[in-house]
């Protein structure tokens, strides 16, 4: 893991360099697969910042910040936000991952499609014109039929800007 420390206040420290890798390094214990980090310390005011931002595989971003008047309790702080984060995330992906198991995925309740049934097609050949005219008299926008020429099934449908198709299956 990378670690990127970038101090924006004027007294930085080779102590607080060191307290910033002892605490954020603590981090990888949580998930394993952190590519890097970067910190940021910095100060508005009385106000001090500290912005952690952890770059994981498959280009996964997460940040935590927190701000205090003291920089060890903000740092402190951003570290517990960011810890819970990565605990959270790598229990989506434990999930994740049970999702590809046979009983996870049985658990997960499916859609029903409800399918009303209608037999109601010409069994005897029809010809394409006798086919136009009996859609017309239905008033729907299909009909099944068998063919006259070939005794093979087809489908004739109403287009939407007017006019017919004719759907024919082939073997």
């Amino acid at each position: 893991m990378e670690l990127h420390i970038v101090e924006r206040y004027p007294a930085g420290s080779d102590a607080m360099r060191q307290y910033v890798e002892k605490k954020v390094g603590v981090l990888s214990r949580y998930f394993d697969r952190i590519t890097r980090m970067d910190v940021v310390l910095e100060t508005e005011g009385p106000a001090h910042r500290v912005q952690i931002t952890a770059h994981l595989v498959n280009k996964k971003v997460i940040k935590a910040v927190a701000e205090s008047a003291d920089m060890l309790s903000s740092l402190d702080a951003a570290v517990d936000k960011m810890q819970r984060q990565l605990v959270q995330f790598k229990e989506k992906l434990r999930v994740v991952r049970k999702a590809g198991d046979g009983e996870a995925v049985a658990s997960i309740p499916k859609k029903r499609v409800e399918v009303e049934e209608v037999d109601d097609y010409l069994r005897k050949p029809i010809s394409i014109e006798e086919a136009v005219a009996e859609l017309e008299a239905s008033g729907r926008d299909f009909l099944v039929f068998f063919e006259v020429e070939t005794e093979e099934p087809a489908v004739l449908y109403k287009k939407k800007g007017g006019g017919y198709g004719l759907i024919r299956p082939h073997r």
